[in-house]
């Protein structure tokens, strides 16, 4: 089992769905394990799929009070659960219904072990960093649990953008933009562009460069309370803000922004003894060479 920081049964569970998507399999299924188990099910009000037997609340408050949240569906379910549950300190089981479903714990499959793993007490909960985005002078301050990704708005040339730590210059440069990852967020967009596979237990950002013009073309990882400025230099395109893939707005030359990691942002459940390595092999499809293939994981020769 990995490293925890607390382990309780669950007697309340939150259920996040993924829009669009027939779940009358799983749900029953999970209806079913908490009538025998006396566990209530918590969910959103204006979430039509969901059995008769679930507790109705604003998609606000869902997750106040819960021991968990179960996420149905894929790495963006999971984000939304993330969303939801971290305000209330409460940690998120992903479930994949998905493809990849990289950040998810189980898939479909082995739900039924999962629930039983919650109401037995058999479950660790690791804790994630977030990003905030400070605030800017339309919207509050903004928590990413995979990234914050400045683009270039197609059709308008190069973002051109100048990089600080702290405030002092790193680097200035033109590209289709910047992506500012979380250690668990290292396997989506960053990880596409080329930046380093990350543990989802490790502290601080990755910065990336997206398809820079210059000689500098790396990915920099920033410590725990190390503060990143991003300015849109001038003559620079206009450039989209996203986070978690979801666009926030957009901003102009002279703008600046500033990234900082949140340490213990979220949490997330699991289940399974394996750990990050295990993860990365499977999700990540990583192959060993031609060569080493005779070879078992503890490197013996079949």
């Amino acid at each position: 089992m990995p490293p925890t920081d607390t382990m309780r049964g669950v007697r309340r569970l939150g259920l996040v769905l993924r829009p669009e998507r027939n779940l009358d399999d799983s749900l029953e299924q999970i209806r079913g394990w908490a009538a025998s188990a006396g566990i209530e099910l918590v969910g959103a009000e204006a979430e039509e799929r969901l059995p008769e037997e679930v507790t109705r609340r604003a998609e606000t408050t869902l997750a106040t009070d819960c021991d968990v949240v179960l996420a149905l569906g894929g790495d963006g379910t999971m984000l939304g659960a993330l969303r939801l549950a971290a305000p209330h300190g409460v940690p998120v089981l992903g479930v994949n219904l998905g493809r990849l479903g990289y950040l998810t714990e189980v898939d479909a499959a082995n739900l039924q072990g999962a629930l039983t793993a919650l109401e037995h007490d058999q479950y660790g909960i690791e804790l994630r960093t977030g990003l905030m985005l400070a605030p800017r002078e339309d919207q509050g301050a903004q928590i990413a649990y995979n990234d914050v990704v400045l683009s270039r708005v197609p059709g308008r040339g190069q973002a051109a953008l100048g990089l600080r730590v702290d405030g002092e210059l790193l680097v200035r440069y033109a590209s289709d933009g910047v992506i500012a990852a979380t250690p668990q967020g290292s396997t989506a967009y960053a990880f596409a562009a080329g930046g380093p596979l990350v543990s989802p237990r490790a502290q601080g950002m990755i910065v990336m460069p997206d398809a820079p013009h210059g000689l500098f073309n790396r990915a920099v990882v920033l410590a725990e309370g190390e503060r990143l400025g991003i300015e849109i230099l001038p003559g620079s395109a206009p450039v989209s803000i996203e986070r978690d893939g979801r666009l926030l707005g957009h901003a102009e030359a002279g703008a600046t922004l500033e990234i900082l990691a949140q340490p213990d942002a979220a949490r997330v459940v699991r289940v399974h003894a394996g750990g990050f390595a295990e993860r990365a092999r499977r999700k990540l499809g990583i192959a060993d060479p031609a060569g080493l293939a005779d070879f078992d994981l503890a490197g013996h020769e079949r």
